[in-house]
């Protein structure tokens, strides 16, 4: 920051005077946020992004056209994204100047960026109805979760596996904090099954398929992630019928501040490309 320490103590001070109140606590690690300096930095890390996207407007003035749109995908959703690309381009110039970020993550690591203004639009599993009401939440697709294996695992050979083949295999499922995860845990109980304790719990779809194709590890994943490692010769997806266990996709973008045009038309276009 090319700031020596006093001078950003002395901002701080004149900072809390200002706003007559406690940002941090100062402690033996170190300055920890107090609840009034942990909102404030949420608002002030949006008013920097703002800030930032007020100065690439300004540049453009006068410039060609450019349309920006930065999206968080959970992974397994980034298929439709190139679709949903085409389809605004078509809508506009064809050779009209553009800037798509994306960025793949879970959806809790990728919503507090959404919320920080520096994604636009998030795809992902929405959070509960209680967490989303800053949310505009619109339903894309539902993808159901499959197991798989890797080609030469004795399962792919199986015609008809069941839960209680996949007892002697190392696990790979989505970590305990991943909403879907609760469903899963209930799904298993109701069929009687037990979680083996040899687990690995990630959402890392490398991570997932190194434990399946060089550790013999059978995986839940979802459906569209699992064919496309399918059509490459890297798993073999099993003929286990999951009752329904469905991942709803959605994209989802703050209902304040209102959001971009192209935001706003870059999420019909991820709905039109995924009624394909």
């Amino acid at each position: 920051m090319h700031l020596t320490q006093p001078a950003v103590s002395k901002a701080l001070a004149e900072l809390e005077r200002g706003l007559g109140m406690s940002l941090f606590a100062r402690t033996p690690q170190g300055l920890v946020p107090t609840p009034e300096g942990v909102c404030l930095t949420r608002h002030a890390q949006s008013v920097h992004e703002d800030l930032n996207r007020a100065a690439l407007a300004l540049d453009s003035i006068g410039q060609p056209e450019v349309w920006r749109v930065a999206v968080g995908a959970m992974h397994g959703t980034t298929s439709v994204i190139p679709m949903a690309f085409e389809r605004l381009q078509r809508q506009r110039t064809p050779t009209a100047a553009f800037d798509l970020t994306v960025q793949e993550g879970s959806p809790d690591l990728l919503l507090p960026l959404l919320r920080a203004g520096k994604l636009d639009v998030v795809m992902g599993v929405a959070p509960e109805r209680s967490a989303a009401a800053d949310l505009n939440v619109v339903p894309l697709y539902v993808d159901p979760m499959v197991w798989m294996v890797a080609p030469g695992h004795p399962l792919a050979r199986a015609a008809r596996p069941t839960f209680h083949d996949l007892a002697d295999s190392i696990w790979v499922l989505p970590p305990r904090v991943a909403r879907v995860r609760a469903v899963i845990d209930a799904m298993l109980r109701k069929n009687r099954v037990l979680v083996p304790s040899r687990l690995v719990e990630t959402v890392s779809f490398d991570s997932l398929l190194g434990m399946v194709c060089d550790h013999g590890a059978v995986a839940l994943s979802s459906r569209r992630l699992a064919r496309n490692a399918e059509t490459r010769g890297l798993v073999h997806v099993l003929d286990i019928d999951m009752a329904g266990l469905v991942l709803p996709i959605s994209a989802m973008t703050l209902v304040e501040p209102e959001s971009s045009a192209y935001s706003v038309e870059f999420v019909q276009c991820l709905v039109e490309a995924s009624a394909r």
